[in-house]
This record gives C-alpha cells, structure tokens and sequence, in this order.
C-alpha cells in the first residue's frame, strides 16, 4: 500500500489536515503518517491518526543539537512536551549553524527567532527514514516548506493546502516548482497564484478542509431555530466578533491603533440604536470579558458558549476588521462587511478575494450596513462544497 506524510504545525493548519488524513486513511488508498508539529501533536493524537514527531527521528551523533536544543528551550518556560521541543529546536538550530557558521546562526536566530530556520537538510532525513510516495503540507513556512523542498530534491510529489490567501507564502508557493499541486480556497486564490507564475493545472480550487463542519446541514437547522427562539425573524442580525489590536505589528514593526475595534463597536451601537428593526451580536474572544452594552435589548452579547456554526447561520451580516470568523460566515451564506484600518489588514484582504461584499473605513461602516444588512443572505451548498472529498480526490491522483 501507499505511504502518506502530512506534515502540519498546529492551529488552523492541523484542523486542515485531520479530516483530509482520516478520510484518506478510511479509504483505504494509503497508509497515513502525521508529523505533528510543535501543538498540532495533541490533535492529531486526538484524532485516532499515526503521529510522528521529532524526537522520533533522534539518533546518534544528535548529542550536540540535543544539548544545544536544551539550551534554547530553557528561555522558554513550561513546556508540554519538552523532549520534543528540544529536539525541534535543536535539530533545526545544528543545520541553521552548519550552513550558515556560528556566528551568523547566532545573529539571525537573534533577530528571528524560529523564523530564522528552513531545514532542509533534516526534513530530508526524516523523508528518507519514512520513505513516503507522497507528501501532503499546508502553507506554513519552516519545516513544511522545507519538506518540499527536500520532497522534490527526493523526487517525491508534494501536494501544498493553502488555508486561506497565501498574502505572504506566495513567495515561495508562487513557484512553478514547489509541489505538483496546491489546493485553494477559492477562485481568487488560484487568480492570485496563477498570476504569481503557477501553470492552471497545478492549482485547484478545493476549499478549506478545516471549513467543512460550518455546512452540516445540522447547523442551519440550528440557526434558524436561534432566531426563532430570540425573535430575530423579520430582522437584520448583525454580528460584530471582537478582536484586539496591537499598537506594533508583532512581524514588521508596522504602527497599529488598539483604539480601532472599540470606535467600530461604538459605530455599530449607533447604526443598531438608529435602526429599529436591527440587532447586534457581540461575541468577545475566549477570555475576554463581556463589553458593557446599550440598554434596550437590541445588542446581546453571544458568548463563546453561543455554537458558532449555528450563529454563523443564524445571522444576515458579519462586521469584521480580520478575523476568520468573517471568512466562516461568509461561507455559511451571511453578508460580510470589513472594516479598513487593522495593522493585519494586508494578510487579510477579505474583498480582493471575493470574500467580503463591502471593504470600508470606520467612516463608510454605516453606509456599508445600509446598503447590505437589506440584501439576502446567500445561498450556499450544504453539502457540495465540502473540501474533504476534494481534496482527497487530488491526493489520489498521485497513489
């Protein structure tokens, strides 16, 4: 039987990959293996699939990147899986210093941090120990984009799934030459890349994976339930999803305003108190304490105990300066209107690629909301668009 590698860090990018592993391991076209990356381990252990990490990999002559490994994660803090951390980092500091000498691995690791290493050179060990007839990675940078790397250095096909734009990874995505294919969200991705050099057979509109559950039919059944329990039937329901945002991009140094999503909310107060026939939800981040709401009943806070999905298809309109869960209820069908201005703007741009209906400054929120909280919610496929079987079907392409 065929051999399968996922390679994926954790977050958004591990929730692409499980539901593609598992379906392809029940198909019974080929063996699954998952190298879990850094927190992407708990959830692929979660899900039932083989895990690789590592620490799997160590052997002798590794004493030296063990102890420099040692060294680095003791700035770290607690740490959930220490042996495996130690050898993350110091196998990929051993090959940063080979190539690159002491002194300068010194200074990049300085100024990068884990952003410093592409190993290349260890990812390719791993390859030749596993021995995959394809590798599968999402667009993370680091040790996936160093796997195909050493993928095609190996003549091993890659397959690449891009969770969302691919703003930043086009620099490397945008290659003819990294991986035989690369699954998109949407038509506009595959424009974008397309654009950036990739041949049209190369890059196929898939959807994302991780996206799938938002269009259980179960979910719209729920939401519109919510509305008939809270008597928003008749209405426009807007759902404002909180974030923060920072005065100082954490990457590039670019000034941000942290005041930015409370004038946004403060707006939203204004158009809901002007608008008798409109109700505001507010869902604060995990955490976050609820935010002190006008009186009148019309804005109601929908906490993290609130389903997502559900809500997500309960509501006619999401406001949003970047967060994914703008992106979620478009795909279950709400009209999304992003606010301009956040210092995450650049990797997000929601209405260039066809995600948003309105991109405006805090200035053009209310014409914006007069303009498509009117319009009907979209009609979306509750089942045709699931990402997994398509995504599956270009694996199996390659097995």
């Amino acid at each position: 039987m065929k051999k399968v590698l996922f390679v994926c860090y954790g977050s958004g990018h591990v929730r692409m990959v499980v539901p593609v592993a598992k379906a392809l391991a029940e198909s019974g076209l080929a063996q699954v293996q998952v190298l879990g990356l850094t927190t992407a381990a708990p959830v692929v252990r979660a899900a039932g699939l083989p895990l690789l990490r590592f620490k799997d990999f160590i052997g002798t002559g590794d004493e030296a990147a063990l102890a420099r490994g040692r060294e680095l994660v003791a700035a770290m803090g607690a740490l959930d899986d220490p042996a495996e951390s130690e050898a993350y980092m110091g196998l990929c500091y051993a090959e940063l210093e080979a190539e690159a000498g002491a002194a300068e691995a010194q200074r990049r690791y300085a100024q990068l941090g884990r952003q410093a290493f592409l190993p290349v050179r260890t990812m390719k060990r791993f390859l030749r120990q596993v021995k995959p007839d394809l590798l599968v990675v999402t667009n993370s940078p680091r040790a996936e984009r160093a796997s195909v790397v050493a993928a095609r250095q190996l003549g091993i096909p890659a397959i690449c799934l891009v969770d969302l734009f691919a703003v930043d990874e086009v620099r490397w995505i945008g290659a003819a030459d990294y991986a035989q294919k690369v699954c998109v969200l949407n038509e506009g991705v595959r424009d974008f890349l397309l654009a950036a050099g990739r041949q049209a057979g190369q890059v196929v509109v898939t959807g994302n994976p991780a996206f799938d559950a938002l269009l259980d039919p179960v979910n719209a059944v729920q939401g519109r339930e919510l509305r008939r329990q809270h008597g928003w039937d008749g209405r426009r329901v807007i759902l404002w999803p909180s974030q923060a945002e920072p005065a100082i991009h954490p990457f590039d140094g670019t000034p941000g305003d942290p005041e930015l999503p409370a004038r946004v909310l403060e707006r939203l107060y204004g158009w809901v108190g002007r608008n008798e026939d409109a109700v505001l939800c507010v869902r604060p981040r995990a955490g976050e304490p609820a935010p002190v709401i006008p009186a009148g009943g019309r804005v109601v806070v929908t906490g993290q105990d609130w389903p997502l999905p559900a809500l997500l298809h309960a509501v006619d309109t999401v406001v949003t300066l970047t967060s994914t869960v703008g992106l979620e209820g478009h795909l279950c069908g709400a009209r999304l209107v992003q606010v301009l201005g956040s210092v995450f703007e650049a990797a997000m741009p929601l209405a260039r690629f066809g995600v948003a209906d309105a991109a405006v400054p805090v200035d053009g929120l209310e014409g914006a909301l007069d303009r498509w909280t009117l319009e009907t919610r979209r009609t979306v496929s509750q089942t045709a668009g699931a990402a997994t079987p398509k995504v599956v079907s270009v694996l199996a392409e390659f097995l």
